[in-house]
């Protein structure tokens, strides 16, 4: 039982409660949504929490003065609003009305099946992918060689694959030739390009497929493991990877080693040793791309390394008279094949570093290190650029980088990225663009590449890969762009569909805009958004 000062301690707290009720509505039926968690989130922590009823309405009361965000998760639907963003941000005030909100989620599609061998049995493990531009998801089939994507399952059209598993026992020989199992693509072809979409509506259902992995040609592939020095490496694990697919042997006691039935296409081939001595541990590494097309790969080489330092500076040209800002990092994304760049349908204005890649923290002064770092082949991947600033160059040595990936064999070359201010604008009105977003491409192919790309979206809400400004739903700006001449072009969206994904090919860079930018100054570009096919 509370006392009496405690309670009176309560009261001007209750006073300055108020109320905030919803309803989560199906956004392709207007139906309200049943058994959906609601959060209200203030400072990152969920103060308040409710399901909603039959009728998809949810309420709660006495919530204190504040700014929140509201969070709704369902497992059958997504919920973004319609500024991009996964959660919903709202102020309650004491003494006026209750607070109303409202929430329109996409019902989730559905994809399942089974993968069978070329005999009709099942695949356990067999690894199924999905891509679309809302979603890439990868699983693997259970042990009936069963599947069933759900998660993440927005409308759209969708690539579906299947890969072997580690350690498929390869097929029977035909004989006059060696087979393997290949990744497959529905409805049972080899390549993306023959491969047919499936495609979803909101809360639609694609079941029963069975997807048939395709056995093709395979050849040998042979060769040796050498220590840094040279020197045979014996008894050392060796793995050949393409996109998800994995083969492992060991190399035998002259270093040499063989994976009998590759299948053609990009291949990466790795090896990994711990090297200890009485001060300390190092892990040599081997890693060497290469492309099967048709024919044994004979003599192939490959060398453990120790790893190095790569030093650099990011400069920050600022204006005279004004402090630069911090300098941004990078990240050295490790080099992917062709296939999963395919698959993904990465045109580089959105290029994730993978999971463990090198990345730089410049100092005050621009000065930066990045340890572990192997020779091979990457990616500079630059942070985004402070406001008013852009990506003028990036340089090995005194060399510039040209291309999206550079060879990095040692520490000796040092990295240097300038950023400059004084860049160029681009502006305009979109007709027709919903929830899309603009693309400002340069017209030079080697500079389509992190840093010198940018987008932003239709109403300016969440620019992404470069600064942003709007005037309006209907208008959009980007600035500080490095001078030169570029492809200005909208893409139509609706919904959550993530327009910065589009593939950027010849059909719709023929559709866009046109632009010289020069230093300083606005070019105004009037747009109308394409409506792209999802691919």
């Amino acid at each position: 039982m509370l006392c009496a000062g405690a309670l009176l301690a309560l009261l001007p707290g209750l006073a300055a409660a108020q109320a905030v009720e919803g309803t989560v509505v199906n956004s392709a039926t207007g139906d309200g949504v049943a058994g959906v968690t609601v959060d209200l989130i203030q400072g990152g922590e969920k103060y308040y929490s409710a399901t909603t009823d039959a009728h998809g309405h949810f309420q709660f009361d006495h919530v204190q003065d504040g700014t929140y965000m509201a969070n709704y998760t369902s497992p059958d639907f997504f919920y973004l609003n319609p500024g991009r963003q996964r959660m919903q941000r709202f102020q309650v005030a004491a003494g006026g009305n209750p607070v109303e909100l409202e929430a329109r989620m996409t019902p989730l599609a559905r994809i399942s099946g089974r993968v069978v061998d070329g005999r009709g049995k099942p695949v356990p493990g067999a690894l199924v992918s999905v891509v679309s531009p809302n979603a890439a998801t990868t699983l693997p089939a259970d042990k009936d060689g069963k599947f069933d994507l759900h998660k993440f399952m927005l409308p759209g059209a969708y690539s579906l694959s299947v890969a072997p598993p580690a350690g498929l026992r390869p097929p029977d020989p035909e004989p006059d030739r060696v087979l393997n199992w290949t990744r497959t693509y529905y409805p049972g072809v080899t390549t993306l390009e023959a491969a047919s979409k499936i495609s979803l509506l909101p809360g639609s259902e694609v079941t029963d497929l069975e997807l048939k992995l395709l056995a093709v040609p395979a050849h040998a592939v042979r060769g040796v493991l050498l220590h840094p020095d040279g020197t045979p490496a014996p008894k050392v694990a060796i793995a050949l990877g393409a996109d998800l697919e994995q083969l492992r042997t060991e190399s035998d006691a002259d270093g040499a080693f063989e994976f009998p039935a590759v299948v053609d296409g990009e291949w990466q081939c790795t090896a990994e040793v711990e090297t200890r001595s009485v001060s300390a541990s190092v892990k040599l590494r081997a890693s060497e791309w290469f492309e099967m097309a048709g024919h044994e790969r004979q003599g192939l080489k490959l060398r453990l390394a120790a790893p190095f330092t790569i030093r650099g500076k990011v400069t920050m040209q600022a204006l005279p008279g004004t402090p630069a800002p911090r300098p941004p990092g990078l990240v050295l994304g490790m080099k992917v094949s062709g296939a999963v760049r395919e698959l993904l349908g990465d045109n580089g204005i959105l290029v994730g570093a993978t999971p463990g890649s090198p990345n730089a923290r410049p100092d005050a002064d621009g000065n930066f290190s990045v340890p572990d770092v192997y020779p091979g082949a990457y990616r500079i991947i630059p942070l985004n650029a402070p406001p008013g600033y852009y990506l003028d160059s990036i340089r090995m040595g005194d060399a510039e980088v040209s291309t999206e990936e550079v060879e990095i064999s040692s520490g000796a070359a040092s990295l240097t990225l300038v950023y400059k201010t004084n860049g160029g604008a681009v502006r305009g009105a979109i007709e027709n663009c919903a929830s899309g977003g603009v693309v400002v491409l340069p017209q030079d192919p080697a500079l389509r590449r992190p840093g010198f790309q940018h987008s932003t979206g239709c109403d300016g809400a969440g620019a992404l890969a470069g600064s942003g400004a709007s005037a309006g739903s209907s208008h959009y700006e980007i600035d500080a762009l490095r001078p030169g001449d570029y492809y200005v072009l909208a893409i139509a969206g609706d919904g959550p569909n993530p327009w910065y994904r589009a593939r950027l090919d010849d059909t719709l860079l023929n559709q866009a805009a046109k632009v010289t930018v020069r230093a300083g100054e606005t070019t105004s570009a009037d747009l109308r958004a394409i409506a792209q096919e999802i691919r």
